[in-house]
């Protein structure tokens, strides 16, 4: 590719040089013009000599031309012959002699000469030849500045603002110049000033403070200098500024007191905090995002934004609880967290009790009966609440399909797959439904034909989809494809008795899904799925509260099939929780954690696995 572009190059340049030859002289104007686009080539292309005969020819020709003059003087600074250039721009200052910018230009290549005292003379005369004006000294700093001399670039921004007599000049650039030093109390300031000068460039603010904000030391410089700021008389602009420094560090407590100043100072009657707790509920901190949904309920915020809170309020209580069960589940009482689960059911309820038929109401009945189906396993309720939305917002939607999806689920698990089939039919096949949502429709079509042991017709489905790795189910289509496609021809027995064992897991009969499993294993030993259908088993057995057994089942599973199996992580990972969580031992499930780490480091459980060892060693996370 660059001998290609250098041939383009040399073509360019031979076609150039071809038309000067062949350029009349009558024609002297188009001529330079072309002598000149030559020059600029050889310059683009690095040919440093071959460009400065040009452009010193064209000089030599017109002096009063800035183009020939600019382009010579960048030659003799990039082949660093400084005296030709001092010597070029003094003869041209001549000329021009009120021309500020030539000797701002003078002292900057005085300065990469080495002539460091005589630089400072012609910048100080370039200065007193016009004090007053902000573009003299532009001028100056720029040259300034190429040199890196930012200590004195920002020393004469101030003489500026002295002399003239305007203290918010040169207030970015100033900001940018303690930035690039690490003056990050400096440029606080200094964006502060440009803020109360233009209180509705907040948003280009921000996107200058970036660079400090992502460094804790320029975050913690920040919140110190506007915490300072703001103490006296503050502007909503600033105290933006500031929560936004805050969140920007994940502190989100801080972040609610400065919004509940906002609020306070712009009387928004809750709706700063309100909005402060729809951040915090995106960005997942559910903790501070249940506060401040609170807070803005007890003020009350306004009838508009009241459901909206009420709704993220029981929303927060329903992911704190399944936080705990994901999470903090050794710390956490199990009871507890029925509990976190309890009151957010009643607080969707509330929502549903006090504002009946609107999209509130539906979107509570549909988390209520997330949490029946995917915590509790009540079919009944769960079938209930799905219905509800159904009845609440009528028509053919991307809600009322992602209800049908569920309902899809529900039924499966109850053992209804005619009327399961119908439901995940119509999603798959309607045009008005989102892509993804049209691909889970397919998804549990399959799922269902596996179930049915139709694993042809199962195999078909899962190679129409186009997977967005993105949603829920993703994951577990690709597995199911891939476990397919292992066992189709070599284990058709073992294959249909897995299936069967996956559909009574999936209507919780564990105990009948266990002894399925076990079935396969002893009568298919040489199975390539017999890792799975172990895997499945333990799983199933620590569900159903019977730890030894899962754990000997994993165990049978690192041994038997320690060189072939691509579950041993799994495995190893799977026995370390019991032992966390169900067992209450923290040495063995030490023990169990790093064994995933000796033996599998790349696993996607390693990371998870480290910082639950240092969590159960009692140091930070």
């Amino acid at each position: 590719m660059l001998r290609s572009a250098s041939r383009r190059l040399a073509l360019l340049i031979a076609v150039l040089t071809l038309l000067l030859s062949a350029t009349p002289v009558a024609a002297q104007s188009s001529a330079a013009d072309q002598r000149i686009r030559l020059a600029q080539t050889y310059e683009r292309a690095g040919r440093y000599e071959e460009a400065i005969r040009l452009y010193s020819e064209l000089y030599g020709e017109d002096s009063t031309n800035v183009v020939y003059f600019d382009g010579l003087r960048r030659m003799y600074l990039q082949l660093k012959q400084h005296e030709e250039a001092i010597r070029l721009i003094r003869q041209r200052r001549a000329a021009n002699p009120g021309d500020i910018s030539l000797t701002a230009q003078l002292g900057s290549v005085l300065y990469k000469s080495g002539l460091e005292s005589e630089a400072f003379a012609e910048w100080e005369q370039a200065v007193a030849a016009d004090s007053l004006s902000p573009a003299t000294y532009r001028m100056v700093a720029g040259a300034m500045m190429e040199n890196r001399l930012l200590e004195k670039t920002t020393d004469l921004y101030r003489r500026a603002r002295s002399a003239t007599g305007k203290p918010e000049l040169f207030t970015l650039e100033m900001a940018q110049l303690f930035s690039a030093t690490m003056n990050y109390t400096g440029a606080t300031r200094e964006y502060s000033d440009w803020l109360f000068i233009n209180p509705g460039q907040l948003s280009f603010v921000q996107q200058r403070m970036a660079s400090i904000a992502a460094k804790e030391e320029g975050r913690k410089e920040a919140i110190a200098e506007l915490k300072h700021l703001v103490a006296g008389e503050p502007t909503i602009q600033h105290l933006e500024l500031l929560a936004w420094l805050y969140l920007e560090g994940k502190e989100y407590h801080e972040a609610h007191e400065v919004y509940r100043e906002i609020d306070q100072v712009s009387g928004a009657e809750g709706a700063r905090v309100y909005a402060f707790a729809e951040q915090a509920f995106r960005e997942k901190a559910y903790h501070a995002a249940a506060e401040a949904y609170e807070e803005a309920i007890e003020t009350p915020v306004s009838a508009n934004r009241l459901p909206g809170a009420l709704y993220g309020y029981a929303g927060c209580l329903t992911e704190l609880a399944a936080m705990a069960d994901t999470i903090d589940r050794a710390e956490t009482n199990p009871d507890d967290r029925m509990t976190l689960y309890e009151e957010g059911i009643a607080k969707f309820r509330e929502v549903i009790a006090a504002y009946p038929g609107t999209e509130y109401a539906a979107r509570s009945h549909f988390q209520i009966g997330l949490i029946y189906y995917e915590r509790f396993f009540d079919l009944e309720q769960a079938l209930q609440s799905f219905l509800a939305v159904e009845s609440a917002l009528p028509g053919e939607t991307t809600v009322s399909y992602a209800v049908s999806l569920k309902i899809g689920e529900v039924l499966t698990a109850r053992g209804d797959t005619t009327n399961a089939a119908v439901r995940f039919r119509q999603v798959a096949e309607a045009p008005g439904a989102l892509p993804d949502q049209q691909d889970e429709g397919t998804f549990r079509l399959a799922e269902l034909a596996f179930f049915r042991g139709d694993f042809g017709r199962a195999d078909t489905l899962l190679g129409g989809l186009t997977l967005n790795l993105r949603v829920d189910y993703a994951n577990d289509a690709l597995r199911l494809q891939a476990f397919l496609l292992e066992n189709m021809k070599t284990a058709g027995e073992a294959l249909r008795g897995f299936a069967e064992a996956a559909y009574l897991a999936k209507m919780r009969h564990d105990a009948e899904a266990i002894a399925r499993l076990e079935s396969v294993v002893d009568s298919n030993p040489k199975a390539l799925l017999v890792d799975d259908a172990l895997l499945l088993a333990g799983h199933l057995q620590e569900r159903t509260g019977l730890y030894a057994e899962a754990i000997g089942t994993f165990k049978r599973l690192l041994d038997e099939f320690a060189t072939s199996s691509i579950a041993l992580d799994e495995a190893w990972f799977a026995i370390a929780e019991i032992y966390h969580y169900r067992l209450q031992d923290p040495v063995n499930a030490s023990s169990a954690y790093e064994s995933l780490l000796t033996d599998f480091p790349g696993s996607l459980h390693a990371d998870e696995a480290r910082r639950r060892i240092r969590h159960l060693r009692g140091e930070s996370l």
